[in-house]
């Protein structure tokens, strides 16, 4: 068998892959069903978040210890891994919002990254196995303390960046927030990997 494709299952990623499509069809059939700015905004970030937390499984191997002593570079891969699932992803929800005003592209592009950075960054603090809580978490304390979606940001700055995930696409502290997780987040899983 090649190596990528043992990497591939080792990684679950038919599974992710399978869940992503499925959020994917989801984000698809809301948009024809919701008629609300703020619903479709709200049904969008949450798709996004299930999408992003498919991903957190697939950040670590069946066996830790394998990874852990195999003699190749595992940083670019990890690396690659976060960025390359993410941008699939961010292109796979893109192409079902085509012709629906679910969300903008850019809005959508954001919240993908930063929710990939957030999974990252779990599976660095909590392993794979519970990476999806830091997202999961910081997205349920958002939608509690944020302002309704779509309005414009009011707020002091250190709060548009806390509530980035939210906030308008034209935003910029909040796209500055969610590349800085994204960025931080691919780096450090780039070099530590997931905790046991």
């Amino acid at each position: 068998m090649r190596p990528l494709a043992l990497y591939l299952r080792s990684r679950a990623v038919p599974a992710t892959a399978a869940a992503v499509l499925g959020c994917v069809v989801a984000l698809w059939a809301l948009g024809l069903a919701i008629d609300h700015p703020q619903g479709r905004t709200l049904a969008a970030l949450l798709v996004a978040l299930a999408a992003t937390t498919a991903l957190a499984p697939g950040l670590a191997g069946p066996d830790h210890d394998l990874d852990r002593t195999a003699a190749i570079a595992w940083p670019p891969r990890r690396a690659a891994h976060v960025l390359v699932a993410g941008t699939a992803l961010a292109g796979l929800l893109a192409i079902a919002l085509a012709g629906e005003q679910l969300a903008g592209t850019a809005q959508l592009a954001r919240n993908v990254a930063g929710l990939a950075g957030l999974v990252a960054l779990g599976a660095v603090v909590l392993g794979a196995a519970r990476a999806a809580l830091l997202p999961v978490l910081w997205t349920v304390l958002v939608l509690w303390w944020a302002p309704p979606m779509g309005e414009p940001p009011t707020r002091p700055a250190y709060k548009v960046i806390l509530t980035w995930m939210v906030q308008p696409a034209g935003t910029q502290a909040a796209t500055v927030a969610a590349v800085v997780l994204a960025v931080a987040g691919t780096l450090v899983y780039a070099v530590r990997g997931s905790r046991r």
